[in-house]
């Protein structure tokens, strides 16, 4: 199941860089979407893949010669084929060069794109999920990835959930939120509110300072309970994956997984023990 991480060549196309802890990042997706795809093909009629943060769908490893899928053509490129894939991405250039290369490696492959940002498009997206009904069972399961907290907001999630969808969430806890938390934490400003969807975070989150918590460390925990009261599972802060600084393992964001069933669940410890980085099998 845990094949090397596929690697791809310059196409001439936009490339964007990323330091080299995403490559981690890539592994939990990459690891996930199999479990997932494998797992629930013959257990749901459809299986739809859906990221809201796509990029070009190849990135290049800063100071390295190594360029990678990322996660749409990952996901695309798993044993078991998801029958429907949803990509949106507000950055132009990068929508266009995912749509050339997804044309040219995957053509025959059911796919919707989306320009702007996922609140923007969020109706058209749900309108994209193929309705459940009797004798048509559908899962999805999104990807999303926001470089910032003010990148997202937790309404699109609340608006998904209606659905059958799981959850894989990159939280920029360290690389944003506890370096900026000074700025997020001031009454008139409502980013945090925004992304967690918990409008009475600061109380919860004076008691935690107090006790010597980071913001980094206490974001994940939040939101998280956000995802409860949607009804999702949250195993706590030991079931998340912390990406972090290779040179000094400083931490830099959260990987956090959400799921209604056990059975997601299940996937997602399974792929968190094979992508860690003291068991590297890549």
């Amino acid at each position: 199941m845990f094949e090397m991480l596929p690697q791809v060549k310059d196409d001439g196309l936009i490339i964007p860089e990323a330091g080299v802890w995403a490559e981690r990042k890539y592994r939990v997706i990459w690891n996930y979407a199999n479990l997932f795809s494998t797992g629930m093909k013959n257990k749901w009629d459809k299986l739809v893949y859906i990221d809201l943060f796509s990029g070009a769908g190849y990135t290049k490893i800063a100071g390295t010669s190594l360029i990678i899928p990322s996660s749409p053509l990952l996901a695309l490129n798993v044993k078991d084929r998801f029958r429907k894939y949803i990509f949106c991405e507000q950055d132009t250039r990068k929508l266009m060069a995912l749509k050339e290369r997804v044309l040219r490696d995957y053509s025959g492959v059911d796919v919707s794109y989306f320009e702007g940002d996922s609140i923007t498009n969020i109706d058209k997206i749900i309108a994209e999920i193929p309705p459940h009904g009797r004798g048509r069972k559908i899962l999805s399961f999104c990807f999303i990835d926001p470089y910032k907290i003010r990148n997202f907001l937790f309404r699109v999630i609340t608006v998904l959930s209606n659905k059958f969808v799981d959850f894989l969430v990159l939280i920029p806890s360290f690389m944003d939120a506890n370096r900026n938390i000074e700025h997020y934490a001031q009454d008139t400003h409502i980013s945090i509110e925004d992304f967690t969807g918990l409008s009475n975070w600061r109380e919860a989150w004076n008691r935690e300072k107090l006790k010597g918590k980071s913001f980094g460390s206490f974001l994940p925990d939040i939101f998280g309970q956000s995802m409860i009261n949607l009804g999702y599972k949250y195993e706590g802060s030991e079931s998340t994956i912390t990406i972090r600084y290779p040179n000094n393992n400083t931490p830099l964001y959260h990987l956090c997984f959400f799921s209604k069933h056990e059975k997601g669940m299940k996937f997602w410890r399974e792929a968190k023990k094979y992508s860690t980085d003291q068991g590297d099998l890549f």
